[in-house]
């Protein structure tokens, strides 16, 4: 293991603590993934690429760790189209496009993330910026 992979894991276990999470190989592996991936990967995607180096691991685990992580302040799903959910461990303040025909998800910067006024007076627990449309590549065909 190189020495950026042992920092990024003392990273996650510094931030499982801070968080209560408790320390599972496959919840550090899984975190890991999403942080080193920022493909938007789905749970069938994370499933497949860390069941090479872990032939036990269930996609029952994987759904578990996503929730805690989820619960946690630490993941944000993603619904790209009608029942897709994909994964983002980037918490900052950014919205994501959508290509229609790819579904590839690209991450955009947001000019601030104040919400309105208005809504001063609502418990927000979430919110998220989607915007639709076809990326430049899709545009070409």
């Amino acid at each position: 293991m190189d020495y950026h992979a042992q920092e990024v894991i003392q990273d996650i276990v510094e931030l499982f603590g801070k968080k209560n999470i408790r320390l599972t190989p496959q919840r550090i592996g899984v975190y890991r993934y999403l942080l080193e991936n920022r493909t938007h990967p789905t749970v069938d995607t994370v499933y497949h690429f860390l069941k090479n180096d872990n032939p036990s691991l269930s996609k029952t685990t994987i759904y578990n760790t996503v929730d805690t992580l989820a619960s946690a302040g630490l993941l944000r799903m993603v619904r790209a189209s009608e029942g897709e959910v994909r994964l983002d461990a980037m918490m900052d303040c950014h919205g994501h496009f959508i290509c229609e025909q790819c579904g590839q998800i690209i991450d955009f910067t947001l000019d601030g993330c104040r919400l309105p006024d208005k809504l001063n007076q609502f418990k927000i627990h979430n919110y998220e910026v989607r915007a639709f449309g076809v990326c430049p590549d899709c545009s070409k065909q």
